[in-house]
């Protein structure tokens, strides 16, 4: 009798104290949400009143062409690949940042490729995408239009669009423009180095710049098939080299024409 009522009385505190620690447990969850409800109602007056608000606009879209500055287009060869920038902006106003989607549509026969069609921009914010652009081998010269397009992402005929072109053209003998040719003619440089360089640019469009100093090359870069205009320049130490030297610029566009010009120049 005494063990079971021993037993009992273990069993009756052991209730006891589970209760205890379960109103422990009970009543902060209590207040907090008691508390939570109460700052809730609040806050939802202030933000109806005073709240950041989302104002979505149909975003726009623009091509950068490598023609020439404000020119619709780029100059292309039959089979050649050229590179747009597919311009996005986002017009939304307080809004998160939103994601969008891209596509040039192209005429029959020639390949488009964007490897990356999506890009996500904040309110208020620009970014763009590469397209390449591929004519067919058999293209006749001419404009062919190319237009962008952008949409929300998920959504279907809520953005904007634009137009350039692809320029083909299969004949050139204009030769290409030489200009900031560093050093000029009868020029001087000084100091521990210096910079020697020069841009180019072509009525259609410049395939290679080549730099030469004393005959020999200090630099070549490829045009990435785009532009009208390059440039190219070459750090040269000159600290032991005083005297007089030569520097040949050269550019070449994508029919073969060729502009020159050799400078002679002193080293101080």
């Amino acid at each position: 009798m005494i063990q079971e009522h021993e037993t009992r009385r273990h069993r009756g505190l052991k209730v006891f104290v589970l209760l205890c620690a379960l109103m422990i447990i009970a009543l902060p969850a209590m207040a907090a949400k008691g508390g939570t409800g109460g700052k809730g109602h609040g806050g939802g007056g202030s933000g109806g009143s005073g709240g950041t608000s989302c104002t979505q606009s149909a975003p726009r879209v623009s091509i950068d062409n490598t023609w020439a500055w404000a020119s619709p287009g780029s100059w292309g060869t039959p089979g050649q690949k050229l590179t747009y920038a597919i311009d996005v902006l986002n017009d939304d106003v307080g809004c998160g940042s939103t994601s969008f989607v891209v596509d040039v549509a192209s005429p029959d026969g020639f390949s488009v490729s964007i490897p990356t069609n999506a890009i996500t921009l904040a309110s208020a914010s620009t970014g763009y995408v590469w397209a390449y652009v591929t004519s067919p081998s058999s293209a006749a010269d001419g404009n062919y239009a190319l237009t962008a397009s952008v949409q929300r992402a998920g959504t279907s005929g809520s953005g904007g669009n634009a137009t350039s072109y692809y320029k083909v053209y299969s004949s050139d003998t204009t030769a290409p423009k030489l200009f900031w040719e560093n050093p000029s003619d009868g020029g001087a440089l000084s100091g521990r180095s210096a910079t020697v360089g020069f841009a180019s640019t072509d009525d259609h469009a410049v395939k290679r710049l080549d730099l030469l100093v004393d005959g020999v090359t200090k630099g070549s870069t490829l045009c990435d098939d785009i532009s009208s205009d390059c440039q190219l320049s070459y750090n040269w130490s000159i600290g032991s080299v005083h005297g007089s030297h030569t520097a040949t610029f050269k550019s070449t566009d994508w029919m073969g024409n060729v502009a020159t010009d050799t400078v002679t120049f002193t080293v101080n």
